[in-house]
């Protein structure tokens, strides 16, 4: 130990006394490390630190599999109800889902979120209320409309005055709650987010069979794995199907808890670390070239010190130390990015789950930014160390003090600048990936026109809007009312709005044809008003749009999009035949009076899938999207629309009123966050590895400069010397980039789940950015050369 004190206490003199090339080091790593701190902090939080609830490694997801790719289908209360019953893998299985819910009862209605949960659901997250009690089977009886509710601790605060909350009364849809308990302030549950600030009772009904709409969350029995509870509901559906449950069986597709949350985000943090990794080792070959050089210069005193009893050992813990102290100080260095870092990153994560578990600078990701400095010290420092406490003492110790390390060629450092070389490479082909990746979903077809097109969300309560008649009123008057509108060009509703995260589907009955063993007739269901198709420029291929005919008291009519024609009439004529939904209580045939264009409804990069639109007259629905296509500013439209809503229902609030283009800005926002780090990080790896090139080519002439002065003497043109030089440091790019286009050939499969409208083995992009990254490196060549080229014959000769 007192060997290793002396040893950093030299090490610290020695950096400081070279404060150039400290610093230059120092922050090569701390943007290494740094990024990599950052990267482990998020997928820390994401990955690996556990769900804030009691033993939340037994928490897991449940859905019904059905046929037709359907491997996450939400799940029926037959089901839900069979597998409690049944079941033995689960110790609870709870159901939930979320609605939006009016409040009025106060000075200005509003729309409250509301969670629908069945009464052992905050038991099973293991959660208790902080005021009053959880809900208990009598608060959702069978046919009875629940009389209590459980708010979350901001909506007591915010709507409640922060009063004791239990007791209290809240009027939601017309109805009035009795406030049963109030959650803890740092409850969030992370499906929903901080959205649902209200939660209700609901009751299962073993008779709506069909029906899926639940989300079940079950908490696995003590000893029971994910497996063997995935057979034992495998085996109740079975027995649910033999118990008649109205419906084929189901299979069941289980996932823990964790791994649902955060399966759409492990790509791309995976990703995103394996390129700062590369990063790292890019910096680390930067430095150990950079400390290489340094322990050739000196090496002569290490022949000194071995002539004098010092060990190879002890030689190399001296390198070490110094190596190891570097990196901590880039270590150090880094931290001060990480806090910058992190905001960045967390623009990449779901704001629901950064409720739940923050992405911060925690102790584990202060130990692993430790252990990474303590790791790329020895890593970067360790070669070098090696090298030069292996060389022979006796002709160093001959060795004037200028001639000893003179060696021109170091088969080392070429090596470490073709390992910068072929990282840089890889990152850059990733890089480019993801840029045109990129590309192509902004360059996608929605199927209509975002220009001017607003949207917002409303609601109707069940207890005011008891009947179709009244709902189809409130719709008729609002859309005359916002059409009036100055600005407005045209305005229409619709039950589920593209790219909206919400969907309405089923299977269907299309007359004069039955769905093949093993597959089924499904399809997304839309209910929307006449102009809706106008409003949105959605291109009506066949037939027509829905008309004022298409009213209650008319004949039943849909329309179908073109993936619907596709997928179940191929070539046949889509006019004149008819559908059965057998959705909310219709059973009647619809006449298919119109075929429309394929729009993106899901997301940008899943094609449409098989539509029918129904009229909005002959299925008024309470909840619906608002859409309006207007000329001009946004700000007074807003208000506009908000004050139509007011004046058709004083107690009906309009809610997420906002431009369309939101959406498709939310979808493209971690692509785009993705793409600008990954260029940001091959921009970096690039910058190093020219660095490196430069540093090795200018290195070479220094050492080179007395040959190059004879030749040069002898009668050599410059431009002789300037292609002799040039030629080393093509020879280190070829090799480099070979190296670099075998190992991104490999590695960019990995990002094949990230990718759209690409293949990961593009040609264009792997030539485009070896030629990049080769002019570069030659770039970084010619200038060493230039200057091997001017060499004075009588100034390098005279040195000597």
């Amino acid at each position: 130990m007192d060997s290793l004190r002396q040893d950093f206490r030299y090490a610290l003199r020695t950096l400081m006394r070279t404060p150039g090339f400290t610093l230059a080091a120092g922050i090569t790593l701390a943007l290494a490390i740094g990024a990599n701190t950052v990267l482990f902090s998020a997928i820390h939080a994401m990955l690996l630190r556990p769900l804030p609830f009691p033993e939340a490694g037994e928490l897991v997801r449940v859905w019904c599999k059905q046929t037709g790719n359907m491997d996450q289908a939400s799940v029926s209360d037959p089901e839900l109800l069979g597998w409690r019953e049944h079941g033995k893998g689960f110790a609870k299985l709870a159901g939930f889902g979320l609605r939006d819910l009016n409040r009025t009862g106060v000075e200005s209605p509003e729309r409250v979120r509301a969670g629908l949960v069945t009464s052992n659901f905050f038991s099973t997250l293991g959660v208790r209320p902080a005021q009053g009690r959880d809900f208990t089977d009598e608060d959702a009886q069978a046919g009875q409309p629940a009389s209590v509710v459980v708010v979350s601790h901001g909506f007591w605060k915010r709507a409640l005055a922060g009063t004791p909350g239990v007791g209290q009364t809240v009027v939601l849809d017309g109805r009035s709650y009795t406030v049963a308990g109030v959650l803890p302030e740092d409850f969030t549950f992370p499906e929903f987010g901080n959205e649902a600030e209200v939660w209700l009772p609901l009751w299962l009904d073993a008779q709506k069979k069909g029906s899926h709409y639940l989300s079940v969350l079950g908490r696995l029995a003590p000893g029971t794995s994910l497996e063997a509870a995935r057979s034992d509901l495998a085996r109740v559906a079975t027995l649910i199907d033999s118990a008649d449950a109205g419906e084929a069986p189901h299979g069941v597709t289980l996932l823990t808890w964790q791994e649902e949350l955060t399966g759409n985000m492990r790509p791309m943090l995976w990703t995103l670390w394996g390129a700062v990794a590369f990063v790292l080792l890019i910096a680390c070959a930067n430095v150990a070239n950079l400390m290489l050089v340094r322990a050739l210069a000196r090496q002569r005193d290490g022949a000194i010190r071995a002539a004098l009893g010092a060990s190879r050992g002890r030689r190399m813990q001296q390198a070490l130390a110094e190596s190891v102290l570097l990196a901590l100080f880039g270590g150090a260095m880094g931290l001060l990015l990480v806090l910058w870092g992190l905001e960045l990153v967390r623009t990449l994560l779901p704001v629901n789950m950064l409720r739940v578990t923050p992405v911060e600078l925690s102790g584990p990701a202060l130990a692993f930014s430790v252990a990474l400095s303590v790791g790329a010290g020895l890593l970067f420092g360790l070669a070098p160390a090696l090298h030069t406490s292996g060389m022979d003492v006796l002709p160093l110790l001959k060795q004037s003090g200028s001639a000893a390390g003179a060696r021109a060629h170091h088969p080392l450092r070429n090596a470490l600048v073709m390992v910068q070389l072929a990282l840089a490479l890889v990152l850059l082909v990733g890089t480019g990936l993801m840029v045109r990746t990129l590309q192509n979903v902004q360059a996608v077809d929605l199927g209509f026109d975002l220009d001017g097109l607003l949207s917002a969300r409303l609601s109707l309560p069940a207890a005011k809007y008891s009947d179709g008649a009244r709902k189809a009123s409130f719709y008729d008057e609002l859309l005359g009312r916002v059409a009036a509108l100055p600005g407005v060009e045209a305005a229409g509703v619709i039950n589920d709005a593209p790219l909206g995260n919400s969907n309405t589907n089923g299977d269907f009955i299309l007359e004069g044809s039955a769905p093949q063993s093993g597959e089924r007739f499904l399809a997304e269901y839309r209910v929307a008003s006449p102009d809706y198709f106008r409003t949105m420029r959605i291109a009506v291929r066949q037939g027509r749009a829905f008309g004022p005919q298409d009213t209650d008291k008319g004949a039943p009519v849909a329309i179908v999009n073109e993936a619907f024609v596709r997928a179940y009439l191929g070539t046949g004529e889509a006019l004149g035949r008819r559908v059965k939904l057998d959705w909310n209580g219709d059973s009647a045939f619809h006449d298919i009076v119109g075929v429309v264009a394929d729009v993106r409804a899901d997301r940008l990069t899943l094609p449409a899938r098989p539509e029918v639109y129904l009229p909005l007259a002959q299925m008024p629905i309470p909840s619906v999207t608002l859409l309006l296509r207007g000329r001009g500013a946004e700000a007074p439209l807003v208000t506009a629309v908000r004050q139509e809503v007011k004046a058709v229902d004083a107690e009906q609030p309009v809610y997420d009123l906002a431009p369309f283009a939101e959406r498709v800005d939310r979808q493209l926002l971690r692509p785009t966050a993705t793409a600008r780090l990954l260029a940001a990080f091959a921009l970096l790896a690039v910058v190093l590895a020219g660095v490196g090139v430069y540093g090795v080519m200018a290195y070479t002439v220094g050492q080179r400069t007395r040959e190059l002065g004879i030749r040069l003497a002898l009668g050599a043109h410059p431009r002789q010397v300037l292609r002799l030089v040039l030629g080393q440091g093509l020879r280190l790019t070829l090799v480099g980039v070979g190296v670099g286009l075998l190992a991104a050939f490999g590695c960019t499969r990995l990002l094949a789940s990230l990718l759209y409208g690409v293949d990961a083995s593009e040609p264009t992009i792997f030539v485009g950015v070896a030629v990049v990254l080769s002019g570069v490196s030659l770039l970084a060549s010619w200038l060493p050369a230039l200057r091997a080229s001017r060499v004075s014959p009588a100034v390098s000769l005279r040195s000597e």
